[in-house]
């Protein structure tokens, strides 16, 4: 009986302490959750500072055969909707240093800045279950949708109008 207890009480544990803390989870109309990951050069960051423009947050990793058709549609819309107005941002859920964020640009051609983001806090705040998800905020810095797995071109657009407003 005590070991039946004692498992309880530690899936009980296990369960909460995955929970994210309240207010720290993605919602569309609230900001986001603050994270620090490692940039490029292998800095420590807070996601959030860089928020000075109407942002997409591209979620991936190097496995994901969807991610990379995503990957064309966001240069075609960094072309399109321009550099000065938009801006788009990586975080590579497999990389824990720069080794891997280089590894994938070089190999997908990916532009864009890139974060390495294996680390539990950024996969709970930003429910990570899988990829590709893109997180679309506007120049307010408040999360206006959330899209996740695949999106179309005409979605991406849509969505990328709406947080340029």
């Amino acid at each position: 009986m005590m070991f039946l207890k004692h498992i309880t009480l530690t899936m009980i544990f296990l369960a909460v302490s995955y929970l994210p803390a309240a207010g720290t989870e993605v919602k569309v109309g609230e900001p986001p959750p603050s994270v620090i990951l490692m940039n490029e050069e292998g800095k420590m960051v807070d996601l959030i500072s860089l928020l000075d423009k109407p942002t997409i947050i591209y979620f991936t990793h190097n496995a994901c055969h969807y991610c990379t058709q995503i990957i064309a549609m966001l240069i075609r819309a960094d072309k399109k909707f321009g550099r000065q107005d938009l801006q788009i941002m990586g975080v590579n859920v497999m990389a824990k240093d720069r080794k891997l964020i280089r590894a994938y640009k070089d190999e997908l051609g990916f532009i864009f800045p890139m974060f390495a983001g294996n680390q539990a806090d950024v996969l709970k705040a930003y429910k990570i279950y899988y990829v590709p998800k893109l997180i679309f905020i506007d120049r307010n810095k408040i999360v206006k949708s959330v899209v996740g797995h695949y999106i179309h071109e005409p979605e991406l657009h849509e969505n990328i109008r709406e947080i340029m407003k």
